[in-house]
């Protein structure tokens, strides 16, 4: 990993989990990269708040035009909504799988009254977190998100229940992946995740970062399209069609239940943006 992305993930600590961080010295134009990572992974404010808690450190050092750049993407960043239900892509919200039988089930637990709510809400973030991996990458901001909810929300998780949803739903190894990157990257503790075994994985590097390279591309890049001066369609971004193949083949042995429906209704779905 390179130091743009150590620093990356080290202010990213630091603003999420008020870690203590020490920042590598980096150049004004890798400090301008960092900042374009923020953006493009939708963290911007949650890095700056980590810039902020740094800010005294001799080795963080940028110009005037880029502290003020990253305030005022912060202030947006704050003023934006980020809960579950407001996902910009609908084909991506949480409390839906696209698995018939799998989302059966997922209905019948979100409908269960009786079960504890805090719980509810913690299996979606998990949702969530699997739905943008099967067809974005790394969504550092869900895991983000999935991690500032456990740790806030512990004493109220009913673990023992969360851990018969996951299997029932057959989410435990995209659960453990998602889990293995908080305690590499965000300074977890398998402690701290009660519900998932604790089997670490030798080759949580190269996955998150075959995961950070495709999150380059997001699942509309690929969408098909019309031009209404014509009667052929085309793709939007053919690259990034292939990312998400290539995706889909990878990661299928996490989630095969849920990754072939996932690839196929997703290509249905960029079907639906052509005009009529």
């Amino acid at each position: 990993m390179d130091i743009v992305k150590r620093n990356f993930f080290r202010l990213l600590r630091s603003g999420a989990f008020d870690s203590n961080e020490l920042i590598e010295p980096m150049s004004v134009f890798k400090w301008q990269k960092l900042y374009q990572f923020s953006v493009m992974h939708d963290v911007v404010a949650i890095a700056y708040k980590g810039i902020e808690n740094c800010k005294l450190q001799f080795f963080l050092h940028m110009t005037d035009k880029q502290w003020q750049e990253w305030q005022k993407a912060a202030e947006e960043d704050r003023a934006k909504s980020h809960e579950l239900s407001d996902e910009e892509d609908d084909f991506l919200r949480s409390d839906h799988l696209t698995n018939p039988v799998l989302n059966h089930k997922l209905q019948n637990i979100l409908d269960d009254e009786n079960s504890n709510t805090t719980t509810r809400q913690l299996l979606l973030s998990i949702v969530s977190v699997v739905r943008h991996i099967l067809n974005e990458g790394l969504p550092i901001r869900q895991i983000l998100m999935l991690g500032i909810y456990i740790q806030s929300q512990s004493k109220d998780i009913d673990f023992t229940t969360l851990r018969k949803w996951l299997e029932s739903l057959r989410l435990m190894p995209m659960a453990r992946l998602a889990c293995e990157i908080l305690i590499q990257y965000f300074g977890f503790h398998a402690e701290d995740l009660p519900f998932v075994d604790s089997k670490p994985d030798k080759n949580i590097e190269r996955i998150a970062q075959e995961l950070l390279d495709f999150t380059n591309t997001r699942s509309r890049d690929w969408y098909f399209s019309q031009d209404e001066d014509s009667i052929f369609v085309h793709n939007s971004n053919t690259s990034a069609m292939f990312s998400h193949v290539r995706r889909s083949a990878r990661y299928f042995h996490y989630y095969p239940s849920e990754g072939l429906t996932n690839f196929f209704a997703s290509f249905v779905h960029s079907l639906s943006h052509i005009e009529e």
